[in-house]
């Protein structure tokens, strides 16, 4: 029986995953409804009551009600309104695209969306090199990464989790090159997710500190930007829409479709009260945000096998998580395909392929109900634990 040939395998994942794509963008556009029901919903409602308010009220949850209904064409008390629950970092753009109607604004935000996530890609490509890997197969990476299968989903929902990946790859490659700066502010721009953004920064308290400096100068950046855009009045707004969120229900937040724990919990256990749930969440949050601080401070230095760890658990330990924010998962399948080519494992050019096999598998689950949840989270586990083995032999010699 031949072996498939890595250059076959990687034309025939390639073709998978844009023919995939194209007829999954396809029926969601095509479709009466789907679009206007998707997440872009309540990003082009932000940009309508900011052009007609201004940027101070886009978390006035009175005026993104009557701005998601008279988008879809229903009465407010009809419609659930969903939340704002994100740093305005992009909401200027939002203001621009809301001038065109729904469609053509959805379209333009996409590309906005690939846009910020590819940004991050030179900085990848650059940490390849820097370990060796040819041209052509870094390249080759960088294809993977752009078609990362949770990425999609968050350009085609029209969510900003093309925001969080582009700080991850930024803190992902000052990380392995050693440029606390570039590591730090990379995590600062991870502030897209709060809950996120602090389990994978407050490690970097007790080990290479200097990274832990930088995302806070970058949050403070961030933070000062974000004021100037909105104001005391859009500031106490958006605690309030915080705090509802944290609640966990209504307004569309849907935790049983979530990733993480608390998702997990309310599907086992559906029985169990969402205010013991949302406890037991916050505890292993703690748990979680201590044990990596444990970890950091007793390692003598932040290997890939770490970042594999805070990667994965910052998802499933995170209070609100849903699919598309699975774009993190990048970051350990990078990790791990440079410690395979490192260790000898594997050669470069079978393991170029790693980030577009993993997006294989997430697509499968998309199709298939049964795998839907159990395949995020056996990469959630597989990824760290694999890691740390490979990693730990070579060191062990």
């Amino acid at each position: 029986m031949k072996r498939i040939r890595p250059f076959a395998l990687l034309v025939s994942a390639f073709v998978l995953l844009v023919a995939s794509y194209a007829l999954l963008m396809t029926s969601y556009v095509r479709i009466p409804g789907k679009l206007e029901g998707a997440d872009f919903l309540m990003f082009y409602s932000v940009g309508r009551v900011a052009r007609q308010f201004g940027l101070h009220q886009v978390y006035n949850l009175e005026l993104e009600s009557i701005a998601q209904a008279q988008t879809v064409g229903v009465s407010p008390g009809m419609w659930q309104t969903l939340l704002p629950n994100h740093p305005p970092f992009i909401f200027p753009f939002l203001e621009y695209l809301a001038g065109l109607n729904y469609r053509t604004a959805y379209f333009g935000y996409a590309i906005l969306l690939v846009f910020l996530a590819a940004a991050g890609l030179p900085a990848l490509y650059q940490t390849l090199r820097r370990n060796l890997w040819p041209r052509s197969q870094a390249w080759i990476v960088l294809a993977g990464a752009i078609l990362f299968e949770p990425l999609f989903i968050s350009v085609l929902k029209g969510q900003d989790s093309a925001v969080l990946l582009l700080g991850g790859l930024l803190w992902f490659s000052g990380l392995v090159r050693d440029d606390d700066r570039l590591a730090g502010l990379g995590l600062s721009l991870t502030l897209i997710r709060p809950q996120i953004a602090l389990l994978l920064a407050i490690p970097f308290l007790f080990r290479r500190r200097k990274v832990f400096v930088w995302f806070c100068v970058g949050g403070l950046v961030l933070g000062l930007y974000s004021f100037a855009l909105v104001g005391w009045a859009g500031s106490k707004d958006f605690l309030r829409v915080i705090t509802l969120s944290a609640g966990g229900e209504g307004y569309g937040l849907a935790e049983t479709a979530m990733f993480n724990f608390t998702g997990l919990a309310l599907r086992l256990a559906p029985g169990l009260s969402s205010n013991l749930v949302h406890t037991l969440g916050w505890g292993l949050f703690t748990v979680v945000l201590c044990g990596l601080c444990i970890v950091w401070g007793l390692s003598k230095s932040i290997g890939y096998r770490h970042i594999a760890l805070v990667g994965t658990l910052s998802l499933f330990a995170a209070p609100h998580l849903h699919y598309h924010d699975l774009v993190l998962l990048l970051i350990p399948v990078l990790g791990l395909a440079i410690v395979l080519v490192t260790t000898g494992r594997l050669t470069v050019q079978r393991t170029a392929i790693l980030p577009m096999l993993a997006s294989i598998l997430l697509l499968f689950s998309e199709f298939w109900d049964p795998a839907r949840f159990s395949i995020p989270y056996f990469l959630m586990v597989a990824l760290p634990v694999f890691t740390w083995m490979v990693e730990k032999r070579y060191e062990a010699g």
